[in-house]
């Protein structure tokens, strides 16, 4: 197979929200990296050309791409390109920057995790992607797994002083939307009631290495 799209679910009620032709994966399991757990799995396995793990509110979350995005089918994602990304911001957008204003503090702990497993991090970069939706040719995404994403993980596990940082609580806005028995089970799955910023410093790692790596970006 030359390419494949693999969409994340935690809930039955979720599969419907998915493309028809994407492979589904439900997660029965939670942990402080969220999707990225599932990623460096599923890559790491994965036998085809190209792939893609995106979560299964990625149609949803194409309201917010600027421009008129062409329709991610199999045809498109077995196109020519390196890096195909899902989402585009305008011209003027600063990951970094709004991710300080999301996330005080947020610069200063990525810098820090950068710095600590060896990353070159510059700050803003040219090519902002996020929440992990993006396809591209397996051994680039292979590369940023074992490279970056996975020894980033590890450290932020079992690194006491990056731990304590990582695990400083993001103020995700949607916590506030969630009923006491999702925040219950939020608790029950990772021992803490709020979103930690682990998952939102992981979810901008794959833009730093397409920097460090001059990897082309195409976009919908």
């Amino acid at each position: 197979m030359a390419s494949k799209l693999i969409q994340i679910i935690y809930d039955e009620s979720q599969r419907e929200k998915c493309y028809t032709f994407a492979e589904v994966y439900f997660n029965q399991e939670l942990t402080i990296f969220f999707e990225n757990s599932v990623i460096s799995k599923l890559v790491i396995d994965s036998q085809t050309d190209k792939i893609a793990v995106c979560s299964w509110k990625l149609y949803e979350k194409m309201k917010w791409y600027i421009g008129v995005p062409r329709e991610i089918t199999p045809e498109l994602l077995e196109s020519d390109y390196e890096v195909l990304s899902f989402t585009k911001n305008t011209k003027h957008h600063r990951m970094f920057a709004a991710a300080e204003n999301w996330h005080k503090g947020f610069v200063d702990i990525f810098k820090k995790v950068c710095d600590a497993a060896g990353i070159r991090f510059t700050g803003e970069v040219k090519n902002p992607i996020y929440q992990n939706h993006f396809s591209a040719k397996t051994e680039i995404y292979k590369d940023y797994v074992t490279t970056y994403l996975n020894p980033v993980m590890e450290l932020m596990e079992n690194d006491p002083e990056i731990n304590k940082m990582v695990m400083t609580n993001s103020n995700y806005s949607k916590l506030v939307k969630s009923t006491p028995e999702e925040i219950e089970r939020l608790k029950q799955k990772i021992s803490i009631d709020y979103y930690p910023i682990a998952p939102f410093l992981l979810e901008r790692l794959f833009s730093v290495y397409v920097q460090n790596k001059n990897i082309n970006v195409s976009w919908l």
